[in-house]
């Protein structure tokens, strides 16, 4: 990837995560747009929420399916959908794929959403499914599978605003490593100079910098 972030020199604790994912939190809001793909419903601040308490998949769904693909093995929130029915006869459907794995997200499930959107990009790949791929993994507290994810996404293009973006909420908030959410939205704004979110990602790295420096100080 373009612009690797450098090692980490400072180290936070969760609850100093936590404290600023909280901080940053109107921010996310503005920038829920770019944490997914276009047809992501689930906003960043219940990613960011996600990344200091792992949110359990909900009782009595069934586990998601695998790389392979099942989309007949379908959690509640799902059936209760008449057009992803259609999978059963169109199992390869990617856009119905997409669907279920958007919404196991909205179903505040990242672990079932997973195997829909792997199904989805056996059949075809995507950057915007790929980086809700991503935020799946993120949500389901495994950050280092969620960077390998949009690592990919910049390796094909690395001027991607929703992973470059990502990556430094992943960096921050899944890896404790504020230097390296820096770099990575340093980047962002070299590559973006005129993006509508300019200023937010701006007051991100301000704020992410006040915070470092006031944990070197104490």
């Amino acid at each position: 990837m373009e612009n690797q972030p450098p090692t980490a020199s400072v180290e936070w604790t969760s609850t100093k995560v936590y404290t600023l994912g909280v901080i940053c939190l109107a921010l996310g809001v503005a920038l829920g747009a770019l944490f997914h793909g276009p047809a992501q419903p689930s906003p960043v601040p219940a990613a960011i929420v996600a990344s200091d308490q792992q949110i359990p998949p909900g009782a009595g769904q069934m586990p998601p399916p695998s790389a392979s693909g099942n989309p007949h093995a379908m959690s509640p929130s799902l059936v209760k959908d008449p057009a992803l029915e259609k999978l059963k006869s169109d199992p390869n459907n990617f856009d119905l794929l997409s669907q279920a794995g958007n919404a196991e997200m909205k179903a505040n499930d990242p672990k079932s959403a997973e195997g829909y959107y792997i199904h989805a990009l056996n059949v075809k790949d995507d950057l915007d499914v790929r980086i809700n791929l991503a935020n799946a993994y993120f949500r389901a507290d495994d950050a280092d599978q969620s960077l390998a994810e949009l690592a990919k996404v910049l390796k094909v293009d690395p001027r991607n605003d929703k992973a470059l973006y990502n990556t430094g909420m992943v960096r921050l908030l899944g890896k404790n490593d504020p230097n390296g959410a820096i770099a990575v939205w340093q980047t962002f704004l070299k590559y973006h100079p005129d993006h509508p979110h300019k200023a937010q990602v701006q007051e991100m790295i301000k704020r992410v910098q006040n915070a470092t420096r006031l944990k070197a100080q104490g």
